[in-house]
């Protein structure tokens, strides 16, 4: 962990580093990969975030929209990946590509975790693997103007990139995710379910978790593994194995310097289970999000429709549109400056259970759903519950979308 990102820029040779080691956002990028309700919580967030797409009234902007670049990706695809890396790392970083003369526009997404800051502050550097950098001539870095400056390449085309970041006080170059004052939440999480995996392997025999710090790559973990192998038993005499839980070093000021052995004692094996359930609920409380909208929790209640359409209506108002309302102002900016017109620029949304508001607009009906929309239409002005046919609380969703279809 580190309290700051403000550094010395005379001493700032070539980039600006994240964190003293310039690696957190490989090591946040491994929580994501390792802790499954933190993975669970993230994936969630975005799908949620990200909406249905976008939608707008202009014909030539929709069109674009479709197809942003030669991936044949559409807006939405590339929000996602922003979405993501946002919620994830706290940096997301956009690329433009155009001509001399902004004739066309590309819109592609850069891995958030290959990029840092120049010691100028005015462009992007990219590697691959920044714990190999070989410093400024290091071949395999590519370097990108910030936005609006741009740099040709040998084909003629131009780039630029915006650099989005969440605020966190007194960082200032780079953003920190949200969820990160839950650090410590995450890495108890990840082990916990370590744990349970552990003795289920082991039959529920092991006599304890041996945790040993410092360990930071591949090559230590097997040479301990290799010594631990020798004083191991034979298989049948293997019912009280240890079970072994290597941690790398958080990241400066933050270094483990003491292992802990924890026994797994018969009588506080509710402990285990207690710390397990609340790491899941801090998780939860740090991310800003909900239970019933992450599906990797279950409920006893089993599919609680109402609680399910409270939370979603609850995050629609508080986390989503949010996140939504900047991207939609981000992206409008990019697209005036291209000359589109992105005036009714949008994002559908859509619940997670399907539910119509009696007293809403057809018109809005339609809009949530992702279909073609009209609010000058007087067949659209009318309200859903002032359509003939009536419905029962057991919706079928086919039924609706021909009656709203009708309403054209």
């Amino acid at each position: 962990m580190f309290e700051s990102d403000f550094i010395d820029l005379d001493n700032a040779y070539d980039f600006i580093p994240f964190g003293e080691d310039n690696l957190i956002p490989q090591q946040i990028v491994q929580l994501s990969r390792s802790v499954a309700v933190h993975r669970a919580i993230l994936n969630s967030k975005a799908f949620f975030v990200a909406g249905n797409g976008f939608v707008t009234e202009d014909k030539i902007l929709s069109d674009f929209l479709l197809k942003v670049n030669n991936y044949d990706e559409n807006l939405r695809d590339v929000f996602f990946k922003l979405l993501f890396d946002e919620l994830n790392i706290g940096n997301a970083y956009l690329e433009l590509i155009t001509d001399k003369n902004k004739s066309f526009l590309m819109l592609y997404h850069i891995d958030g975790s290959k990029c840092r800051l120049s010691a100028k502050e005015d462009t992007i550097l990219i590697h691959p693997d920044w714990s190999i950098y070989k410093g400024k001539r290091d071949e395999l870095t590519e370097e990108i103007p910030l936005y609006p400056y741009y740099s040709k390449d040998e084909n003629k085309l131009y780039h630029t990139v915006i650099h989005i970041k969440q605020y966190e006080p007194e960082f200032y170059h780079y953003g920190l995710p949200t969820w990160y004052a839950g650090l410590n939440s995450v890495i108890i999480a990840g082990l916990t379910d370590v744990w349970n995996q552990s003795r289920l392997e082991k039959q529920f025999n092991a006599s304890g978790l041996l945790v040993i710090p410092g360990v930071n790559d591949d090559k230590d973990a097997e040479t301990l593994d290799a010594e631990f192998d020798k004083f191991k038993g034979s298989a049948n005499e293997r019912s009280h194995d240890l079970i072994v839980q290597y941690l790398k070093d958080l990241g400066p000021g933050q270094q483990r310097d003491v292992a802990q052995y924890i026994e797994f004692k018969t009588n506080e094996e509710g402990n285990w289970i207690e710390l397990h359930r609340q790491a899941h609920t801090n998780l939860l409380s740090i991310h800003n999000w909900f239970k019933s909208l992450a599906s990797f929790f279950g409920e006893k209640t089993g599919f609680d429709t109402a609680r399910i359409l409270n939370e979603y209506e609850i995050a629609l108002n508080t986390t989503i549109r949010v996140y939504q309302s900047k991207y939609i102002n981000l992206f409008k900016r990019i697209f005036t400056d291209f000359g589109f017109n992105p005036d009714s620029l949008a994002i559908t949304n859509e619940s997670p259970v399907y539910r119509i508001h009696p007293i809403k607009y057809v018109w809005e009906v339609r809009r949530e759903m992702g279909l073609d929309y009209n609010p000058k239409d007087p067949k659209q002005q009318l309200f859903y519950s002032e359509l003939k046919n009536k419905f029962t609380t057991q919706i079928d969703k086919d039924s609706i979308d021909n009656e709203i279809e009708s309403t054209k």
